[in-house]
Order: structure tokens, then C-alpha cells, then sequence
């Protein structure tokens, strides 16, 4: 027999439940089957389209979203679980990131893949992806703190007076922390979507001024793909700093489990399907569909060459700062003799006659 809702007061100060509200089987069983399925077909699709450097990420993000929409399941049957609503939230909070990463690594591959000079505002493609994931990876950080501190909560039913306002105040900065986290995700997905909006001019310019590299696949259709899960985001992101705006764990969003559906999970699930029903493998057809890849042997000699330069600068500079010194040495040393004439030795270069200067015997 299932828990019984009607008689537990989850909003209570007392309430031992990472809910706020009495969750949801069915809808916990449908975005779990959703997120499932896409992951299956991501990775189908990863295999299919030879885009496993590419698409691990989404499937990762898509396998996320499955298990906490699973482990949610579980715990409509016992929402008092820590072991099954801990992590579950955090997996919701943290997934979303992981598809953001995916939107920032398909841009560099538009990047390298439809531009002439590989690059846009400046920046190579490669850099491009790896700039915007990495800032990514610290949003990521960010919010596993707060997640982590917000979905924490003193369960012992012998716990003081003050040990539950010092877990309220605990939870109540872990939100904050995790807000900070996603401003931070949306600043930069507004700062991605400038470039994405360049590289489209660039592009089109290109193919006016008749420049542009030949490929089967549009552009357009792509950026319109990835304009579009970066709304979803966006969404999902606004969702969250208006829920948490309050400073308050028990607000209308927080208690009402439709908002939940409808502003983080709908939008999520859209954008992942979306991405399998446009992958961008049907667009990155051929060898310059992805980045170089060097081999071993390749990138040890690149590393013997950078070292060799390396040594080679510093034996450059060292010899260059002994001349210096010793033409000091022989300055100083030509002046004591009182003689404008400088004579180097070693450092002059040997006198040139030529024919025309010598006069008769």
C-alpha cells in the first residue's frame, strides 16, 4: 500500500520529505519513459552518425534526467526517503547543464564545419567550444554546491530548536548559492547566443559574396534548432530564479507540482527529443564533420616541438643578456681610457678592406 498524502502536511516545518507537495506517479513514470527513450536513441544515433565525441554529453544529460525521473517514481511510494528525493533533486538541478554543454559544442562544430577561416568574433571553433564549456563546468560546480546545501535537511526528530533554524538557514544558502549558479548559466547562454547570432551573419555573407564552402546541409536549419533548445533552457533557467526569488522554500511554485512539469521537465524532455529528431550528425557529413583528431605520435612531437622552441627562446635570451653584459663591461672599460673608440673584440666583426681604399705601394 502506497503512502498516504492526505495525512502528512509536507509544508510543515517538521516535515522529514524532500517534497513539498505529495508527488506524482504517473507523471514521474511518463518523463522518466520520455528521458529513456532518448537517451536509447542518442545513443543509437552516436553510433549511427559516428558523433560519439559529440554526443556523449546529451546522452549523459538525457540518462540523468531518466534516473531522477525514476528514482521520483520510487519515491511517490515513500516520499519520506532521503535516499530516493536527495538525489533525484539534485539530478534535476544538475542535467540541464549538461545539455547546455551539448548547444555549446555543436556551435563550434557549425563554426568549423561552415566557415571559411574556422572561426567567429575572432575566436577558433575549437576555443569557441571549449571557453563555453569550461564556463559551463563552473556553473555546474556552483550549482552542486547549492543544490546539495538546499536539499539538505536536519530529519532527526530529536533535533533542537536551534539545530532546525541552523538547517533552515543552511538550506536557505544553499539556494542562494545555487541561484547565483544558474544567473551565472543564463549570463553566458545570452553571451552564446551573441556569437551564434554572428557566426549566422558571417555565414550569410559568405554565401553572398559566393565564398561560402559548398555542404549538403543548410546552416539555417541548425541555428534555428539550436536558437530553439536554447529557448527551452532559458525556460527552465527562469523557472528556477523566479521559484527561489523569495528566499523561501514554500512558495507557489515550489508547492504546486504542475509548475514543476510544465516549467522544468516539459521543457527539458523537448529539448533533448528535439535534438534526436534533429541530430546533428544528418548535418556533419564527412571528414570535416568533427575536429582533427591527432594521434599520439602527433601530439607528442607537437609537445617536443613547443618544448624545443621553448629551450630554444630561453638559450636566445640568456646569450643575448651575456653580450649585453660584457658590452656594458666594455663600455665602461673603453671610458676609463678615455677614448670615444670602442673596440669588442669578439663582439666587433673584423675590419673588410677593399681594393679600391688601397693606394699605390
Amino acid at each position: 500500500m502506497g503512502f498516504d498524502c492526505s495525512a502528512y502536511d509536507f509544508t510543515s516545518p517538521d516535515s522529514t520529505s524532500t517534497f513539498l507537495y505529495c508527488p506524482s506517479l504517473p507523471g514521474a513514470i511518463v518523463f522518466a519513459v520520455l528521458f529513456g527513450l532518448s537517451t536509447i536513441a542518442h545513443i543509437s544515433q552516436a553510433f549511427y552518425y559516428h558523433k560519439w565525441r559529440l554526443s556523449w554529453v546529451i546522452t549523459l544529460g538525457a540518462a540523468w534526467e531518466a534516473t531522477a525521473f525514476g528514482l521520483r517514481a520510487a519515491a511517490t511510494q515513500d516520499p519520506l526517503s532521503d535516499a530516493l528525493g536527495i538525489p533525484s533533486s539534485i539530478l534535476i538541478y544538475l542535467s540541464p547543464l549538461l545539455i547546455n554543454a551539448y548547444a555549446y559544442m555543436v556551435l563550434g562544430r557549425m563554426v568549423w564545419y561552415y566557415l571559411q577561416d574556422k572561426r567567429v568574433a575572432g575566436i577558433q571553433a575549437k576555443r569557441l567550444s571549449v571557453i563555453f564549456v569550461w564556463l559551463d563546468i563552473i556553473a555546474f560546480l556552483v550549482q552542486l554546491v547549492g543544490a546539495c546545501m538546499a536539499t539538505f535537511r536536519n530529519t532527526d526528530s530529536n533535533a533542537t530548536e536551534q539545530q532546525k533554524i541552523d538547517s533552515a538557514n543552511s538550506q536557505k544558502l544553499g539556494l542562494n548559492v545555487y541561484m547565483g549558479g544558474i544567473g551565472f548559466q543564463l549570463f553566458w547562454i545570452l553571451v552564446f547566443s551573441g556569437f551564434a547570432w554572428r557566426f549566422g551573419m558571417k555565414a550569410t555573407k559568405e554565401r553572398n559574396q559566393g565564398t561560402a564552402i559548398h555542404r549538403d546541409s543548410n546552416w539555417k536549419h541548425l541555428l534555428i534548432i539550436l536558437y530553439f533548445t536554447l529557448l527551452m533552457i532559458t525556460i527552465r533557467i527562469i523557472f528556477r530564479l523566479v521559484e527561489f526569488s523569495g528566499g523561501k522554500i514554500d512558495t507557489k511554485l515550489t508547492t504546486t507540482e504542475a509548475y514543476f512539469y510544465a516549467l522544468e521537465a516539459t521543457p527539458m524532455a523537448i529539448a533533448c527529443i528535439t535534438w534526436n529528431l534533429f541530430h546533428p550528425g544528418r548535418f556533419f557529413v564527412g571528414p570535416d564533420g568533427e575536429f582533427p583528431r591527432l594521434t599520439r605520435k602527433e601530439k607528442k612531437a607537437i609537445k617536443a616541438e613547443k618544448k624545443r622552441l621553448k629551450e630554444e627562446k630561453k638559450y636566445e635570451k640568456k646569450e643575448g643578456k651575456q653580450r649585453h653584459k660584457e658590452w656594458v663591461k666594455e663600455s665602461k672599460r673603453m671610458q676609463r681610457r678615455g677614448t670615444n673608440e670602442m673596440e669588442m673584440g669578439s663582439l666587433q666583426a673584423p675590419q673588410v678592406y677593399r681594393s679600391e681604399n688601397i693606394g699605390p705601394m
